[in-house]
């Protein structure tokens, strides 16, 4: 038997001082245009638990939403390393090949002293698998306020996309994905669906 379905809103934080820049663990807040980016897309929301990643253009709206917003560490943006507040275009001058190769697989060409993919996977997985057992259980909707690395991460393991198509998903500033999970509590198993996919109207 299935369980009465949990939804739950992902969304990207809005525009930064940083955008167009690699942005991982760097702490940018938001700008004017961000807040109201990620106020478009939660005007008529209503959630029973929200959960942030604890990065300030993230958590600064989520706590603006609700004083009780969980910060969650796992949910961090992917860290870049030396790449860090850099522009794609400064590193294409610097070594296109090693952008390239970044691009094409993350994980075996990482940023210099970057973050690996395989393991930026695995705590986004963590956390997610952590999050969404109990919550079937709660039946509660939920928004997780976080990154679009965080968000590709999340397409790859639950809905089974490869890393290439889940990197041609448009993901822009403000972005909002609605999944839909199901526990199946026969097999123990949680069903994910994707039920929508914007940007800020």
């Amino acid at each position: 038997m299935n369980e009465t379905p949990l939804l739950i809103d992902i969304l990207r934080h809005g525009e930064t001082p940083l955008s167009g820049r690699f942005c991982g663990h760097s702490d940018p807040e938001l700008t004017d245009l961000g807040w109201e980016q990620m106020r478009l897309q939660t005007v008529d929301g209503h959630w029973n638990r929200i959960v942030t990643s604890p990065l300030r253009r993230c958590a600064a709206f989520a706590q603006s939403l609700s004083s009780s917003a969980q910060m969650e560490p796992l949910f961090q943006e992917m860290y870049f390393g030396a790449w860090e507040g850099r522009t794609a275009e400064d590193i294409w001058a610097e070594d296109a090949a090693l952008l390239e190769a970044f691009w094409r697989d993350p994980d075996t060409h990482p940023t210099p002293g970057g973050e690996r993919w395989r393991d930026f996977q695995a705590r986004v997985d963590t956390g997610f698998h952590a999050l969404s057992p109990s919550e079937c259980e709660n039946r509660g909707p939920l928004l997780l306020v976080t990154h679009a690395g965080v968000m590709r991460a999340l397409l790859i393991s639950q809905l089974g996309l490869s890393f290439s198509a889940a990197w041609k998903v448009a993901l822009p500033l403000g972005a909002m994905m609605r999944f839909c999970l199901t526990k199946d509590k026969e097999r123990g198993q949680v069903h994910t669906q994707l039920l929508s996919l914007k940007g800020p109207s």
